[in-house]
């Protein structure tokens, strides 16, 4: 019955650990099938994580914190845009510099507002829901029905997505963007338009996953507190196959494996905790070496595309 236990906390926390990397992994996927990486992520996240909190705070309700992130993480994934599609600057460097001032305007942000007086800020964050009134089931209701309503929402954009990529035009567009851009171009269409909305909206993909780490997760902001969850997403975007839902199931996997080595470090005191910290990551780094093996990226992905006319 403690093995039951354990495996059913283990999951339902494992899914709420995931959730943001899900989030910016699912908005990656968007930006980089349609030819541009966005390596400064984890800066939009920490910037997602602080308006959140912010707005929250002064609002008193977390979904206005949460859309408040997602303008700013569309407008950041905008600039990013600005400079790589319009600009043609090189994508690496961009995302390097927008991670560095993410994690600048996020912290001078908390210190100038939150941070003043020295008190602890209470934030009225998101709570777990009862769906249909079923998460008292043992075993599936705490995983599937006691979640919040972030982690359902995550679910149906990923789902979303993939429908769009497989079914509609827009999505032979976005795909095609990043595969065949001289196609694009000699059809008619516009590759920088495409790639500009893509990477603005994998922004508010990446802003709404720092939302979800403080007004979700952790009722609060802390410097820095992403943590390098965008590079895992990153690399959940790589070894899917630049496929949304499979890159939902990655995340989930870096989630429970997050999950695990917070409760191993309870089961073995007398072993450094940076040993478990570090599980995560070392997940991160096989799956990347394994997945950049064994995948295809998009034919675009890096190439600033011009145009013939």
């Amino acid at each position: 019955m403690d093995e039951v236990l354990l495996l059913t906390g283990l999951l339902a926390a494992g899914i709420r650990l995931a959730t943001p990397i899900a989030l910016a992994a699912i908005g990656e996927t968007l930006a980089q099938r349609s030819g541009v990486i966005n390596v400064g992520i984890e800066g939009i996240m920490l910037v997602g994580a602080f308006v959140a909190v912010l707005f929250t705070v002064e609002a008193g309700n977390p979904w206005t914190g949460l859309v408040a992130a997602i303008f700013a993480g569309g407008a950041l994934g905008a600039l990013h845009a600005y400079f790589t599609v319009r600009l043609k600057v090189e994508q690496i460097v961009s995302g390097i510099a927008l991670l560095f001032l993410g994690l600048g305007l996020s912290g001078y942000g908390f210190r100038l507002t939150l941070a003043q007086g020295g008190e602890a800020v209470k934030v009225p964050g998101f709570s777990e829901l009862d769906l249909f009134g079923l998460s008292g089931l043992p075993v599936v209701g705490p995983i599937l029905f006691g979640q919040h309503a972030l982690v359902y929402l995550t679910v149906l954009c990923a789902l979303g997505l993939a429908w769009i990529l497989a079914r509609t035009r827009l999505g032979i567009l976005i795909k095609a963007a990043g595969d065949y851009p001289a196609a694009v171009d000699a059809a008619g269409g516009s590759v920088d338009r495409i790639r500009f909305f893509c990477v603005s909206v994998g922004g508010m993909f990446a802003g709404a996953g720092g939302a979800f780490l403080s007004t979700a997760q952790l009722w609060g902001f802390v410097e820095n507190m992403v943590a390098g969850r965008g590079f895992l997403a990153i690399s959940c975007v790589v070894f899917a196959r630049w496929n949304p839902l499979g890159a939902v199931l990655i995340a989930l996997g870096f989630g429970i494996a997050d999950a695990a080595q917070i409760r191993l470090q309870s089961y073995f005191p007398g072993v450094p905790y940076q040993f478990f910290v570090i599980v995560p990551y070392v997940v991160a780094i096989i799956s990347l070496a394994v997945g950049s093996r064994s995948s295809q990226m998009p034919a675009a992905l890096g190439i600033p595309f011009v145009h013939s006319r």
